[in-house]
């Protein structure tokens, strides 16, 4: 590509003129040769500029000029009509703000139209206002300041009067020109893999370059300034007389490529000019190194470090240099003597890669046709790169995808003008920046590109027919001369995940929500959230003898070889199983130009993610072909090898097919392991100790340990997973509906309201054997009390009294048990909890055992909450009496309305999701190891967790636990809490409305209390807009710190562990550090009932020969869990001066940490909150004043000692 800029009368830069820096001769003049190549009709005054840009022959004043230029607005011929048209429009609006009670007029009026037309011309171009602002914000952000370039653009002088004066070369054979520039000059000469042979009797001779363009995004004045430093390219044309007519063939043009470019090098180098040096390659192509130009900071004319960008320096040659039908698609370029009695197959690549050193400029003069032609074009090739840069989706050295922000805006430009015939016209001139990116996404989404290639122009000559490409290529799109395929190096994975990502663009484009920051400000290129599974491959010996001669033909980087041949492999094996299979490599980012090219050795790995299809993922069985259709048949057994066989199915056809014998739920989410697995080692013989795979390794953490008596805890549990409570449960209800016509009201309804039958317990429930209750040991002796709502039909006859009502909700459970126990046998006992002390808060249930689980009945009658709104609303009652009846009437929204409202989401969000009950278990688990149970309520994680599934943006819904687990962290690492509510819908339909609204009170809420004393992690629902229900207390500022600092670790941990491949280490994301506390109690572990529920539970704790089982007699406690209970106390008693940590599945230990406000001294009264001590109090109880006081001073302080001596007293037996 060329530069673009415009015709203006000649500027010469200060201290950069045509003269060549001090100590280097001055310059010769080049003959230029004739144009040859016409390029479409575009405006007259840029005709000679774009007559050039098409051949790339430029003389020195136009390359001073575009210099010059780039720093200049681009002409607009309609400006001064634009500009008139709105003065005109503008000069009555201050007559119209004079008097603001004035009958409009005429003028004002057609102000105002003027206004709502542009409102909804703004709607058209922008999808809204609100998109636009963002838009016009984003642009104004990434945007380059070209003003402020000027030390680039004298270093780019600098360069180009260097190369202008390197003296020609004398004609040396590649390896003594290789050994010469390494011994006299430190430069390593690039040579691509294969080197050349030694005895290679071609030899290379440096001739002065033809011409320097400045091409790419820099020449065009779209550079976008994101993460990594933008590329200025600079492409150095070598003159044709440096190649022979067979250069073309086995690599001999790149060969001196590579001696061409170390002669750049040495000349930069030479020069003194301060700026540092380093090989790269171009989008990754091995074949074709290009010299990096970085500024060393030297605070020199020429240190364009404040500008963050890299120049590129990349030969090039014309168009003419070499015959083109001779690197056509089919044609075959590079053969050995070996090959001479054999069928040659094409090497497509190869061409390729050479042919594309021919289109810089023509391809540069096609955009910048379109630049000139539509306003917008520029805008959104910087759009374009922000949204490939945030998605992963630009070649770089880490992702080799073969698409890259040049592509996208040919295909813009295409969409602009057209095919042949016109008839992939979708784009129009007048169209805003976002309707050119939509427009191109949406191309991108939607195009068949195997069966329609993409032609922007076309070639009349047969080797550069559509089938000819379309045969040697995965995906084809043509440049303008119609024989270069730019998509090349694109194969069909990296198609699948550009057409994937495009897809989830456009639901974003398409969402009446606002998916702005999803679409171009949120990263996605985070694999370990990105993909279901995970896994890195070794190249090892026994892959890379697939690298066989005709691969390494046309494959320059075996790497690039194995990720199409492994990508075609996973496609064809897993079918609908997978939507998206990813298959990238890394290859070296830069080395020094005094070093070799690095190899690929076989430490280089391939990482491949996949995003499963939930509905096939787990499928058992893959069915082929009918046996009569031998081809296929024998394809299909050829293709899966000793698991093909032949089977007879239900419906009586007998057909080849692959058989996956596993059960339960977390087996069959990692069939597709074994399936991947299978697959490479019979096609590509690689090993398992060679592949490690991410997929099931943190079921164990939510699994019960193997330490556990498998006569009490079956190890099918895991197996079975939630589906015996849920029978249960059905079974209970339908028993629990029998017995209501004994009752003197009809049981309206049941609801569940208990974690585990929303599947979001930690540990799987499990049926406890009540009559041996005797033979399980106390550290197994917790039994998960399972609440359940029994809502009752309304009556009249419910008395007002609150004490008599729960008299007789009392009687009903009574009569309830009674009936159970005569119909179905199953034991009831009806509770009254002695724990409650507020006289108006409901205070008894009924406990009902029922196959192996205990169900706790709360009966919900509606009069009560109405009662208790009375009692708040009333005028006669004592304040004291209001105060308890608010608190009751919390109590029972919370268990009533709330936890049923809950549980009904949560249950749907399960069964949309079939990752989401790992996931939220695995939360919760990581929760409870960095001993935060007490300081985060068990709906809050819930919700978090219901948040990733049901607005996943930028990715899609997770379909694996690993995934699941790494996005909820990933949200906790980065959520910026103090500024933002987190909005779930849990309903899939809230309004923008409802966002607005959750927002606005988010905001009144910060701004009445701006220390966030409470409500620090709001979650709000449609149902809670201001998120009261589950985070108004916990977790308070202090823990959203925490929780946020552990979440960031545990995700950098998370990254290294999948870089290093060592999956042992992942208990470290659930390993908590122990110093951040003032005291750590240790608990007696005999005597947790939960203990069982560890992580590393000791066998010897939970022995069933012991006196140690017997410790509870044969009594069943119903949630019986006396550390949790422990908690509670403190936190009642000492909460105001004490913070309390544990773990409430199944921890031994005790964490406290002194709240610092309160250890501030502070005046002594009778009523202080705590324990305290004067201040000038010594050890052995005396007062006495401080040295600098005269006085007993005043003050007092918390006595810590005292309140964990307390503490300890109150936990006695178990501390």
């Amino acid at each position: 590509m060329a530069p673009a800029f415009k015709k203006k009368p000649k500027r010469v830069l200060a201290d950069s003129p045509h003269k060549a820096p001090k100590g280097l001769p001055e310059p010769k003049k080049h003959k230029r040769s004739v144009v040859t190549k016409k390029v479409e009709t575009i405006e007259d005054d840029d005709e000679d500029l774009m007559e050039a840009a098409a051949t790339g022959k430029y003389d020195d004043d136009a390359f001073e000029d575009n210099l010059s230029d780039a720093n200049d607005d681009w002409e607009d011929p309609s400006d001064d009509e634009s500009t008139k048209e709105t003065n005109e429009e503008k000069e009555p609006t201050e007559e119209t703000e004079q008097g603001t009670k004035k009958k409009l007029s005429r003028k004002a009026i057609k102000i105002r139209g003027g206004e709502l037309e542009g409102m909804k011309e703004t709607a058209e171009l922008f999808k809204s206002n609100i998109f636009k602002l963002e838009i016009e914000e984003l642009l104004a952000e990434v945007s380059a300041k070209y003003e402020h370039h000027k030390a680039l653009e004298k270093a780019l002088h600098h360069i180009k009067a260097v190369f202008d004066v390197i003296p020609d070369g004398k004609e040396m054979l590649l390896h003594d020109f290789k050994k010469d520039m390494l011994k006299k000059n430190k430069i390593e000469t690039p040579f691509p893999h294969p080197q050349p042979a030694v005895d290679a009797n071609y030899k290379f001779a440096f001739k002065r370059p033809v011409a320097m363009h400045i091409v790419g995004g820099y020449a065009l004045k779209a550079v976008a300034k994101l993460k990594d430093p933008f590329n200025v390219d600079v492409a150095v044309e070598m003159p044709e007389s440096v190649f022979q007519e067979k250069d073309s063939m086995n690599h001999r043009y790149f060969y001196k490529r590579a001696c061409y470019l170390a002669v750049l090098a040495h000349a930069i180098k030479k020069s003194n000019l301060g700026l540092k040096l380093e090989f790269s390659t171009l989008n990754g192509d091995m074949r074709k190194p290009v010299l990096l130009v970085k500024p060393t900071q030297d605070k020199s004319e020429v240190d364009f470090t404040k500008t963050k960008c890299v120049i590129r320096i990349m030969p090039c040659i014309s168009s003419q240099t070499f015959p083109v039908p001779r690197l056509a698609p089919g044609r075959n370029n590079v053969r050995s003597k070996e090959d001479e009695n054999e069928t040659l197959k094409p090497t497509p690549h190869y061409n390729a890669s050479l042919l594309m050193d021919t289109t810089f400029t023509s391809n540069l003069a096609f955009l910048y046709q379109h630049s000139k032609a539509c306003a917008a074009f520029k805008d959104s090739m910087v759009l374009a790169k922000t949204w490939l840069h945030q998605r992963g989706l630009t070649s770089t050295h880490e992702y080799h995808s073969g698409f890259n922000a040049f592509l996208f805006s040919m295909l813009t430009g295409y969409l602009l003008q057209g095919g042949k015939t016109g008839t992939g016209k979708k784009l129009a001139n007048g169209h805003s920046s976002y309707q050119l990116v939509r427009g191109t996404i949406d191309f991108l989404a939607t195009h068949d590109f195997k069966q329609d290639p993409v032609f922007i122009g076309h070639s009349d000559r047969e080797e550069f027919s559509v089938t000819a490409f379309s045969e040697n290529y995965d995906v084809v799109i043509v440049d303008i001369s119609g024989t270069v395929n730019l998509a090349a190096k694109m194969t069909l994975a990296a198609l699948s995940q550009l057409q994937h990502e495009a897809k989830l663009a456009m639901a974003y484009f398409n969402d009446t929500t606002d998916r702005f920051e999803a679409l171009f400000l949120k990263n996605a290129k985070d694999i370990k959230c990105k993909f279901d599974n995970l896994l890195r491959l070794s190249a090892s010996k026994a892959t890379l003898q697939h690298y066989d001669q005709a691969a390494k033909a046309d494959y320059a980087n075996p790497l690039e070889f194995f990720a199409k041949k492994v990508g075609n492999i996973l496609e064809k094996g897993l079918t609908n199983r997978a939507d998206l299979i990813s298959v990238d490599y890394t290859t070296p980012a830069t080395w020094s130009v005094d070093a070799s090219v690095p190899e690929t050795d076989e430490q280089a790995v391939l990482t491949i993610g996949l995003i499963l299809n939930s509905d096939h993922a787990p499928r058992l069985v893959d069915q082929g072909p009918d046996p009569q259709q031998k081809e296929a048949a024998q394809a299909f057994r050829d293709f899966w090898g000793k698991k093909s066989e032949l089977r007879r199915f239900k419906d009586g056809s007998i057909v080849e097919s692959v058989v996956w014998q596993t059960h339960g739920y977390e087996n069959k989410s990692l069939i597709v392991q074994k399936i991947v697995s299978y697959l490479l080692h019979h096609h590509l013989s690689i090993a398992a100790e060679d592949i490690h795979y991410w997929a099931g390794q943190l079921y164990p953490f939510i699994n019960y340990s193997k330490s556990t008596p498998e006569n009490l805890l079956s190890p099918e549990l895991c197996l079975n997973g939630f589906q015996p409570l849920m029978a249960a449960f059905s079974q209970f209800t339908k028993q629990l509906r029998s017995v209501d016509s004994a009752l003197p009201l009809v049981i309206s309804n049941i609801y569940p309201a208990a974690a585990s039958l929303r599947q979001s317990t930690v540990s799987l429930p499990h049926p406890v054997d009540f009559a041996s209750i005797s033979n399980y040991p106390t550290t197994l002796r917790y039994i998960d009390a399972i609440d359940v709502i029994v809502q009752l039909e309304r009556s009249s006859r419910w008395p007002e009294d609150l004490g008599a009502l729960q008299n007789v909700k009392q009687a009903f459970y009574l009569k309830i048990a009674e009936q159970l126990k005569a119909t179905t046998g199953a034991s009831s006992v009806p509770v009254q909890d002695i724990c409650e002390l507020n006289p108006l808060a409901s205070n008894s249930y009924l406990d009902v055992y029922f196959h192996g689980f205990v169900f706790r009945c709360h009966l919900h009658v509606e009069q009560e909450g109405e009662v208790l709104k009375a009692i708040i609303a009333s005028k006669r009652e004592t304040k004291s009496r209001k105060e308890l009846a608010t608190k009751a009437l919390t109590a029972y929204e919370t268990q009533f309305i709330h936890q049923r409202a809950h549980t009904f989401a949560i249950q749907a969000v399960c069964n949309r999701f079939t990752a989401y009950s790992s996931t939220v278990r695995l939360v919760k688990r990581w929760f409870g190891c960095h001993l935060l149970s007490s300081q985060v309520p068990e709906e809050w994680i819930e919700l978090v967790c219901a948040a990733t599934f049901l607005e996943s943006q930028p990715w899609v819904p997770a379909t694996s636990a690993m995934s699941g687990f790494s996005r909820v962290l990933e949200l906790l690492a980065t959520w910026d809490w103090q500024r933002t509510p987190l909005i779930v819908d849990l309903e899939g339909d809230m309004s923008t409305s409802v966002r607005e609204t959750i927002t606005k009170k988010f905001d009144e809420l910060r701004s009445q209390n701006p220390q966030i004393t409470q409500g620090a992690m709001v979650v709000a629902t449609s149902q809670d807009l201001e998120g009261k229900w589950w985070s108004s207390v916990k977790p308070s500022k202090v823990m959203a710190i925490r929780i946020q600092a552990l979440a960031k670790a545990s995700c950098s941990v998370l990254d290294q562990i999948i870089l290093s491949g060592e999956s042992k280490d992942i208990k470290r994301v659930f390993a908590t550090p122990m110093d951040a506390y003032s005291v750590i109690l240790p608990l007696k572990t005999e005597r947790c009932t939960r203990y069982f529920q560890s992580l590393h539970p000791q066998a010897k704790f939970m022995s069933t020969t012991h006196s140690v089982g017997s410790d509870m007699g044969d009594c069943t406690y119903a949630g019986f869990d006396p550390v949790t209970e422990f908690v509670h106390e403190i936190e009642r008693t000492f909460g105001h001066s004490v913070m309390v940590f544990y773990n409430k599945y199944g921890g031994d230990k005790i964490a406290l940490v002194w709240d610092p406000t309160v250890a501030v001294p502070k005046l002594w009264k009778v009523r202080i909150d705590y324990n305290s001590v004067p201040v000038d109090m010594t050890k052995r109880g005396i007062l006495k004043p401080a040295k600098d006081s005269k006085e007993v001073s005043k003050l007092a302080q918390p006595n810590f000692e005292a309140i964990l001596f307390e503490i300890k007293r109150l936990g006695e037996g178990l501390v």
